[in-house]
């Protein structure tokens, strides 16, 4: 008799920062078995759990004959206890007892593509059946169910992980080793043996090139090239192009595709939106467009389509309305009628996320503290937030039925808050990154500019973004339809 124990894990997405001239090779990992003498690290969550299990996770990449998926990380943008055993990761797991033996254990690092910054969260899993991959479009990213006879864990704040699996289900050939975060994955064949073994890092980083003859997948992003909220650059240092020695993108390296900030075309064809998984509208993106700072109707509908699909819709101060017109349930703007706030501000904002403070306090000091100038992480939760043009004066609870007839709130969800000390109450405090749920999809919005004078390194409010670009990349684990009305 296996009885069966519900639980979450917590979610503490660790990326780090750190400079760095070109992005890495990222070659394909060899076949044989790759050493390396990086170790597990301590959880400050629930406990990570290694299968088999019959267990439901969040690849939908996985769609094998048999009807087995595959798991994958999640986060359901709550992160409280909710009385159910849930802890707010997003990853539910049913773990049963009576399993095989115990006898190979896997321990290693997960690694962002530039091969600096380590990711929590990641899901890292051994099977003999490769998940089929990414699909090219947007798609409803649904959690899934693992396979009774795979072997699974979660890396911890500093991207470290340890597996354990059994030699009698997975055997030392044609086994794969599957690394997974949100639309990075990466799939390696790998030779197992019983006892400890440490998997080198090649192995488990996350792949900084589209190569799926080589096991590797990133997510198709389309960004506007705006002016000063260089969001590609940021971009860029995480490892999706090269950069240059003050800290810029290499025209020519990225692999993402650049938009012109002086045209919204993309946003009048659905379909064209459709062939990305993220989009994003930094600061100013609509300036110079003809109908800014107007959002036609189409372009609503065509917004609320692409992210009810799946898409990913992240969007930044001044350019609000990509944000508040398409989702006007969401979100309170202050001064709806003049929402830019001028002059910008610079307030000390707090980090009321408890998985975003977890990885951000685990970082090492010369992670948490670039120099030349920028903001630190030496006082959380209290870290400094620049160029703020604009200000929000409320969230909401937006409720959806799911098919049992309950509702589940998909409004946003409060990552860092702050005061707005250009607007008539500056005492208030208000959210100021946040990121909600509309259908199959989630959009993401800041108050402050992510990037803009260049330097070295990611400061903290790149830091944030990137936490949240793949927190909302993750599946739905509660999939209800959009919002009507």
């Amino acid at each position: 008799m296996d009885p069966m124990i519900a639980y979450r894990l917590v979610v503490a997405l660790a990326i780090g920062t750190a400079f760095f001239a070109a992005c890495s090779e990222d070659p394909i990992p060899p076949a044989e078995t790759p050493t390396t003498t990086e170790g597990p690290g301590t959880s400050t969550g629930a406990p990570v759990t290694s299968g088999p299990a019959s267990t439901t996770l969040d690849d939908p990449t996985r769609g094998e004959p048999d009807g087995t998926t595959m798991p994958d990380d999640g986060d359901d943008g709550d992160d409280g206890d909710d009385g159910d055993g849930s802890t707010g990761s997003g990853i539910k797991l049913d773990v049963g007892g009576g399993q095989d033996s115990h006898d190979i254990e896997l321990t290693g690092r997960v690694l962002a593509p530039n091969a600096e910054i380590p990711i929590a969260s990641a899901l890292v899993y051994l099977t003999t059946q490769p998940p089929a991959g990414i699909p090219d479009g947007v798609y409803c990213d649904e959690c899934e169910t693992l396979g009774p006879q795979e072997f699974f864990t979660t890396t911890e704040p500093d991207g470290t992980f340890q597996l354990i699996a059994s030699s009698n289900a997975i055997g030392q050939d044609d086994t794969f080793l599957v690394i997974k975060k949100g639309q990075f994955l990466r799939v390696s064949p790998i030779t197992v043996s019983k006892g400890e073994q440490a998997v080198a890092e090649l192995m488990t980083q996350l792949p900084g090139v589209h190569d799926p003859a080589s096991g590797r997948w990133i997510p198709r992003i389309a960004v506007y090239e705006t002016w000063p909220d260089e969001v590609f650059n940021v971009l860029a240092k995480f490892g999706l192009a090269q950069v240059s020695p003050v800290g810029t993108l290499i025209p020519g390296t990225e692999q993402f595709t650049l938009l012109p900030d002086n045209s919204g075309a993309l946003m009048d064809d659905l379909t064209q939106m459709s062939q990305y998984h993220i989009i994003f509208l930094p600061c100013a993106t609509s300036v110079f467009w003809p109908q800014a700072p107007l959002v036609s109707s189409q372009r609503i509908q065509n917004i609320r389509d692409y992210v009810a699909a799946g898409g990913r819709w992240y969007a930044t101060d001044h350019s609000n309305e990509y944000i508040k017109d398409p989702f006007p349930s969401y979100l309170d703007l202050h001064s709806p009628g003049m929402p830019d706030i001028q002059p910008a501000y610079t307030v000390s904002g707090t980090v009321v996320d408890e998985g975003l403070l977890v990885w951000l306090d685990a970082l090492p000091p010369a992670l948490a503290d670039i120099g030349g100038g920028n903001p630190t992480l030496g006082s959380l939760p209290f870290v400094e937030l620049r160029d703020n043009y604009s200000g929000i004066d409320a969230v909401h609870e937006v409720l959806v039925p799911d098919g049992e007839g309950m509702n589940v709130n998909v409004g946003p969800h409060t990552w860092v808050s702050g005061p707005c000390t250009s607007c008539a109450d500056p005492l208030v405090e208000r959210p100021m990154a946040i990121t909600g749920q509309y259908g199959c999809g989630r959009m993401m919005y800041s108050t402050f500019e992510t990037s803009s004078a260049p330097h070295q390194g990611l400061n903290p409010q790149e830091l944030l973004l990137l936490y949240m670009i793949l927190e909302i990349g993750t599946c739905q684990d509660d999939l209800v339809p959009p919002p009507q009305g």
